[in-house]
């Protein structure tokens, strides 16, 4: 699994239970599972990486401050059941080396499907597991306010973009979220983003209706916060 899903922001919004004025930092075990999510991106066969992508699933799904490992691992498992047993599922598999952020619009079609014929699934959102069809070669992390830190505010928004012929987004418009006030966050990020030109007819062409996700997940609200994540 590519490595460059690491920079992303995510998680389903959703407040964690600690003391009044005190932010819970990731500790011990949120530690562990996201070094075990690491190790297993290194493992080949693919029964022991996906047993342990199930389980990082399982105990990460349960706690809100472990949403960067449940991210993570619920694309890696995604990722691993597509290149080694889509057809199975009756699927057109990726060409070879083709990376889950690359496919086409229409995963969003094989979601459950997908969630059905791997139980672990089950526990990811679907924004994990779905990804945009055409990815920003360069990209801006949203800005945390101070409010969304406070508040522990963690999520994502679903961004529209019109895309010049440069690759420069020109408009944008929130499609979903998972909380109004990452809305502004986002847009102001995503205006930031630049894009691969689309080159057609021997010449390049805007690009209209492109899809973005901006994630906002605890891990780095806790870095916002002061929390000593090593990350």
């Amino acid at each position: 699994m590519n490595v460059t899903f690491l920079p992303l922001f995510f998680l389903v919004a959703a407040g964690l239970d600690a003391s009044e004025g005190t932010f819970p930092c990731p500790d011990e075990q949120s530690q562990e599972l996201l070094q075990r999510v690491h190790e297993l991106q290194h493992v080949h066969a693919d029964a022991e990486a996906e047993s342990g992508y199930a389980m990082v699933i399982e105990r990460a799904s349960k706690r809100p401050m472990d949403d960067l490992a449940l991210r993570l691992a619920c694309m890696a498992l995604a990722s691993k059941t597509f290149n080694s047993r889509c057809s199975d599922y009756g699927y057109e598999c990726p060409h070879p080396g083709d990376d889950i952020m690359e496919w086409p619009a229409d995963i969003n079609d094989w979601i459950p499907a997908l969630k059905a014929n791997v139980p672990a699934l089950t526990f990811c959102p679907d924004a994990y597991i779905a990804a945009d069809p055409t990815l920003p070669i360069a990209r801006r992390h949203p800005v945390l306010h101070s409010d969304i830190v406070n508040d522990k505010l963690n999520g994502w928004v679903i961004v529209r973009v019109n895309v010049d012929e440069s690759g420069t987004v020109t408009s944008a418009r929130v499609e979903s979220s998972t909380s109004s006030r990452l809305e502004d966050s986002a847009l102001e990020a995503v205006r930031h983003f630049r894009y691969r030109p689309e080159w057609r007819d021997r010449k390049f062409i805007a690009s209209m209706n492109v899809r973005a996700t901006i994630y906002f997940h605890y891990w780095h609200l806790a870095e916002a916060a002061g929390c000593p994540t090593g990350h």
